[in-house]
């Protein structure tokens, strides 16, 4: 074998290396993606489930800000930091999940309590809207809610008969019916 034989596989012995390298590399960004994901859920769902978040969802939950009498009564008392924390947590989660950053299916418990909460907020997102034009308060949760109207969450990884067993079914559906009540615009 002359010069030219152990150049050419040189050359392939290198890019084969190269390959190994980039397959490698890969593999550990999965890893690492997963890590994050993983990281990312179980600090989103200490806060979600904090003392100070089911306080502030309990207070949103109390009050029917579709009235116009409460609706009036919260701004001219000053927005509680209970109705900002949770619209603050939930635009921060939707975001991450509408740029894809998380995953919609593993953050599905803030996905699908999202249509309760943005109907509970809507009247003051939109109140607050019209008091500062250009400045799309909790849009992401809006979005979040619109979107996963019309791409549902999938329960496809569970079997059958699980879903049929805890009524998996039946619970997506209505899930899906209250994020197409969320999605209408509040009637004023």
């Amino acid at each position: 074998m002359g010069w030219d034989g152990i150049a050419a596989l040189g050359s392939i012995a290198g890019a084969l290396i190269l390959l190994v390298g980039a397959v490698a590399a890969v593999i550990q960004l999965k890893q690492l993606r997963l890590a994050n994901q993983m990281g990312g859920y179980l600090d989103l769902m200490r806060q979600l489930n904090s003392p100070d978040m089911v306080a502030a969802r309990e207070y949103v939950e109390s009050h029917d800000f579709e009235d116009a009498e409460v609706l009036r009564k919260a701004f001219a008392d000053g927005i509680d930091h209970r109705v900002l924390m949770i619209g603050g947590y939930y635009q921060i989660v939707s975001r991450l999940i509408n740029f894809g950053i998380l995953d919609r299916d593993l953050f599905a418990p803030v996905a699908m309590t999202a249509p309760r909460v943005w109907r509970a907020l809507r009247p003051i997102a939109y109140e607050m809207r019209a008091r500062s034009p250009g400045n799309p308060r909790w849009m992401d949760i809006e979005f979040l809610v619109y979107n996963t109207r019309q791409i549902p969450l999938s329960a496809k990884r569970y079997s059958p008969e699980f879903r049929a067993r805890v009524g998996l079914d039946d619970q997506l559906e209505e899930w899906l019916q209250q994020t197409g009540e969320a999605s209408m615009p509040s009637v004023k």
